[in-house]
């Protein structure tokens, strides 16, 4: 059974960005088909566990945040109002589009760090090799370098 995906919006002729910013924003999966059964290190377990509940919280929040947007640009094309109603309406729906884009980007990290946890080399610095402390990994459980060579390129 293929992954459901997310329909993106219609082109809004009156608010083209922000059409353009759901045509072009990728469809967020629905809990993926288990492949088969991966030997997971007993240590990172809980963080699995944890990483996938934020995953399908983050996917039911982007989900309703692109619903919510698509009626709100409905609305707004039919209802008559002066300037400042369809200033506030801009205004937010320019922040359903951040929150949403930001909710993007932890789901990328949370999706590559459940990757590393299937293959094997979850806790090991992409940079240095050693492992990432644990504490590290329960207050950030997407990292993928140890403080180190993080503060380095940081320019700490």
């Amino acid at each position: 059974m293929a992954p459901k995906k997310k329909k993106t919006a219609k082109k809004s002729a009156s608010h083209p960005k922000k059409a353009a910013a759901l045509k072009s924003a990728k469809p967020i999966l629905i809990a993926k088909p288990a492949k088969k059964k991966l030997r997971v290190d007993p240590t990172f377990q809980p963080l699995l566990e944890r990483l996938q509940h934020r995953r399908n919280e983050i996917t039911g929040q982007v989900n309703h945040l692109e619903q919510d947007l698509r009626e709100e640009i409905a609305d707004n094309q039919n209802i008559p109002g002066d300037m400042a109603d369809h200033g506030s309406g801009e205004l937010s729906q320019h922040l359903s589009v951040t929150l949403m884009e930001n909710d993007r980007i932890e789901l990328d990290r949370i999706e590559k760090a459940i990757s590393r946890i299937e293959s094997g080399i979850y806790g090991q610095c992409e940079v240095c090799e050693k492992a990432i402390p644990m504490t590290r990994l329960k207050a950030i459980p997407w990292a993928t370098r140890c403080i180190n060579c993080q503060s380095r390129l940081e320019g700490a």
